[in-house]
Formats: structure tokens, sequence, C-alpha cells
């Protein structure tokens, strides 16, 4: 079951596990995450507690949305982003989610490629890890795209 936390510290215990805060964050990042908790931002979690997605507008329409998950779940969160993003399209006025995954994160990109997203951009040279900048690729879905592939899973 997902819902939608309000819990800082359940949403912190993910985000800033040292095993995925260094896939998420960046060389000028701050050290420790703090979820802003506010109307506009989505944390929807698990009931695990061991996946969360942070769903921040962009407009009124788009969303971006960014997958943190414990240990447990890597390799094995395609299931629970499916879930979530059901339930953010069917909770929100949301017709179009978009991420941004630098070019090194080879897991990220195959969880969003598995859970129904294409690659839509990229913005070069966006994100500094290591001391290296590296392009940010844009992956994305429609509300409609993700539904209809849904559908035919269901049904296969």
């Amino acid at each position: 079951m997902i819902y939608n936390s309000t819990n800082i510290e359940d949403i912190s215990n993910i985000i800033n596990n040292p095993k995925v805060y260094k896939w998420v964050s960046d060389d000028l990042s701050p050290e420790v995450f703090v979820p802003v908790i506010h109307p506009a931002i989505l944390y929807l979690m698990n009931e695990e507690k061991t996946g969360v997605i942070q769903i921040t507008p962009i407009n009124g329409i788009t969303c971006q949305v960014h997958t943190s998950v414990l240990p447990e779940l890597f390799g094995k969160a395609v299931d629970f982003v499916k879930e979530a993003t059901n339930f953010g399209f069917d909770s929100t006025r949301y017709m179009k989610a978009i991420t941004f995954i630098p070019e090194y994160n080879k897991l990220a990109i195959r969880l969003a490629v598995k859970s129904g997203m294409k690659k839509e951009g990229c913005i070069k040279k966006s994100f500094l890890k290591n001391w290296v900048l590296y392009n940010q690729f844009i992956y994305g879905f429609t509300k409609k795209e993700f539904k209809g592939a849904l559908l035919r899973e269901r049904t296969n």
C-alpha cells in the first residue's frame, strides 16, 4: 500500500541512508537532506518504509519525481515505483511526470525504463559528482502512456 507521508523522520531515514544519499546527492548538496513538508510537495511511501518518491510540481500538470529506496529494494524497486506512480496519478491532477538522472547512474536509468519512462532529453554538464560535470538525462511519461502500459501489463 502506498500513502502520502508527512513524517520527516521516515522520509529522512530513507533519503539520508548512507547507501542511498550518495546516489541522490551531488558534491554541493548539504550533508543531510531535510524534507520540506508543504502541500505542493508529496512524499509517496510504501508501508514497509523502504521507498519514497518525492513529487514536486513544475507547473499545473507536470511534476518532477525523485525516487529513493533503501538497499533492500535495490534491484527490486520497479513494483514500488509503478504502484506509487499509479497512486500519484490517481491522487493528483498531474498528467506528466519527469525525472532527471545523471548519465553515470545506470541503475536509476534502468529503473526509469522498467517503470515505463522514456528518454526525452539531456541537460548537458549539469550534475557535479566527484568534481566531474555529468550530463543529466530527462526521462518521463504521460499519465495516458503510463496507464496504457499498466493496463496492457495486467491483461497479459
